[in-house]
């Protein structure tokens, strides 16, 4: 299962946002077909790269700003951000997320993630939602 996090308005450029990404994850681009009609694939492929051989779930997640490129960021393994999260934490894509992406890059309390972001598990929508400029980008999940 994967859930969007639509993000209104950011001053950040998703090239720019990618790039500080690229310390702590590995990065891949991924064509979407017009009207997202491999989504499906693109689903199967951060879901296998979620996997580890320990059976826990290594963080993964989309970023799509229109058109027809997106781009998968999956966590490396060497990466410190782990230990900054609770080992309880049932969502871990979400929190690393929530604590690297939205606070630490984008700079959002969770006050203005509230105003900001809008979580849906409707991803089609999500993606045509960016495509029309009614978002900035998307960020889809893998859970």
């Amino acid at each position: 299962m994967a859930k969007a996090a639509l993000i209104k308005q950011s001053g950040m450029h998703p090239l720019s946002l990618l790039d500080r990404l690229t310390r702590d994850f590995v990065q891949e681009d991924f064509i979407l077909y017009q009207e997202y009609r491999n989504l499906d694939l693109l689903l199967s492929r951060i879901h296998a790269l979620s996997r580890r051989a320990d059976g826990e779930k290594r963080p993964v997640f989309v970023l799509f700003a229109g058109g027809d490129c997106s781009f998968i960021n999956t966590l490396k393994e060497k990466s410190s951000l782990l230990q900054t999260i609770s080992p309880n934490e049932k969502d871990k894509t979400l929190a690393v997320f929530k604590q690297e992406v939205l606070e630490g890059i984008l700079g959002l309390d969770p006050r203005e993630q509230g105003e900001n972001v809008t979580y849906t598990e409707d991803l089609a929508s999500a993606l045509k939602a960016v495509d029309e400029a009614q978002y900035s980008f998307v960020f889809i999940l893998n859970e």
